[in-house]
């Protein structure tokens, strides 16, 4: 139902639903009496999926694809240091494999973040906390000619890597301030991929998801 012409997107109210199969299998364990270890892969064979197809390039509407393949894995780690101190670290795969009207076979979804890394540190002493989070992503597909144009898939970067961090102080039960920064490395990335081209469909001219680049939040916030 994406009526949107501006856009060259247009929807489909005769879409069939999702239907298929995923098997997920993993467990958890306690390594010691601080340290905590999760482990996990999955699989998912879907057909009649939604993705979305040029009819008239670059028109394109929501269509029920032949099928869809997933596949990956997540493993992660936390222990604590002390009374005081822990952290974690954890790394994710992901595979999707599509195929549509116009692919030979199984191509691969230019969306997905292949290899997702991530750690961080929290410290809580009386009534202050601090956190530092990292997430870095790797594997993830450049932008590239699918043959139909100048296309708008894939991602500016192959890989990046941001830090956060925060500090948050309970003034009572009720109460906590908070300060947080986001993307203090201030890196150029995407959550979803997409690139949006001129007019004239002769060159790109910015990210289509752009995330925002180093910021600050400073707040407050009250239980009743």
């Amino acid at each position: 139902y994406n009526y949107n012409p501006g856009a060259y997107t247009f929807g489909n109210p005769n879409l069939k639903p999702e239907k298929g199969d995923v098997w997920t299998i993993g467990g958890n364990t306690k390594l010691s009496d601080k340290t905590n270890l999760s482990a996990s892969v999955y699989y998912s064979d879907i057909d009649d999926a939604i993705s979305w197809e040029y009819t008239n390039y670059p028109e394109q509407m929501a269509k029920n694809i032949n099928r869809e393949k997933r596949r990956g894995l997540e493993i992660a780690l936390n222990h604590d240091f002390d009374e005081h101190i822990s952290g974690y670290v954890s790394y994710s795969y992901m595979q999707i494999k599509e195929e549509k009207s116009w692919t030979n076979g199984y191509v691969r979804n230019t969306n997905e973040k292949p290899n997702t890394y991530r750690a961080g540190l929290k410290y809580k002493n009386a009534g202050w906390t601090y956190i530092a989070d990292l997430i870095a992503v790797s594997g993830q597909q450049v932008r590239v000619d699918d043959g139909m144009g100048l296309n708008s898939l894939g991602y500016t970067d192959s890989n990046y890597f941001v830090l956060d961090i925060g500090a948050q102080y309970k003034v009572s039960n009720n109460l906590k301030v908070f300060a947080n920064i986001y993307n203090l490395t201030d890196t150029r990335y995407q959550e979803l991929g997409g690139f949006i081209v001129n007019s004239s469909y002769t060159a790109v001219i910015g990210s289509r998801y752009p995330m925002p680049s180093r910021s600050f939040i400073i707040g407050a916030e009250y239980t009743f």
